[in-house]
């Protein structure tokens, strides 16, 4: 699919993981809001600060987050000043489409800028930025494994190939090679169903 063709279908709508797809392929700069997910796993996440996180010995993870609102970056002198700006803009003036809880503390803001990835928490005062907090490659490729028709379209855009026959599951990979390394060993004479194999030891 097209990417701009994309971005207009899912910027500001869609879902998390298409969000976060439009935010890491588009050809041009992104921004992307991140709030925590409603569960009982982040009821003592949300709202707090990161000094409040470490008190509890948690660390902000992008497991525990999902993609609210996508949209082009625009060029800037002082990211400092733009973040700031991007907080006042969904506090005060909302975009139409955007869907979350006005920006608050324990939220994240991820730049993407020539391909680079950078993300930064809203602190109690100002933002602190959270390194490896999410690292693109592994994002994309999770999402794929995760959403993707055919394991062989694994090429950087989700579910943009249709399998011919049904995708085994992981226990069924798993037993598949079980039985493949059983026939694999070779037969020892030995008396009933006992036999030892090979890297069996023998307890006196």
């Amino acid at each position: 699919m097209d990417k701009v063709k994309k971005w207009d279908e899912i910027n500001g709508s869609g879902t998390s993981e298409e969000r976060m797809e439009a935010f890491l392929t588009d050809a041009n700069d992104t921004y992307a809001i991140l709030q925590l997910r409603y569960s009982d796993e982040t009821a003592h996440e949300r709202f707090e600060s990161l000094k409040g996180l470490k008190r509890q010995g948690i660390e902000p993870t992008i497991d525990h987050y999902e993609v609210i609102y996508v949209a082009p970056l625009l060029p800037y002198k002082d990211r400092d000043v733009m973040l700031e700006s991007l907080y006042a803009t969904f506090n005060v003036d909302h975009p139409e489409d955007f869907r979350g809880h006005s920006m608050s503390v324990s939220d994240v803001v991820a730049l993407r800028e020539n391909g680079v990835v950078t993300c930064h928490y809203v602190d109690s005062i100002g933002y602190k930025e959270l390194p490896g907090f999410l690292r693109p490659e592994n994002y994309l490729k999770n999402a794929e494994v995760i959403l993707e028709d055919d394991y062989g379209m694994i090429d950087g855009y989700i579910n943009n190939g249709v399998a011919e026959v049904r995708k085994p599951s992981v226990l069924e990979m798993l037993r598949k090679e079980e039985t493949e390394k059983e026939k694999e060993l070779p037969e020892f004479p030995g008396a009933g169903a006992k036999a030892k194999k090979p890297d069996e030891r023998s307890i006196s």
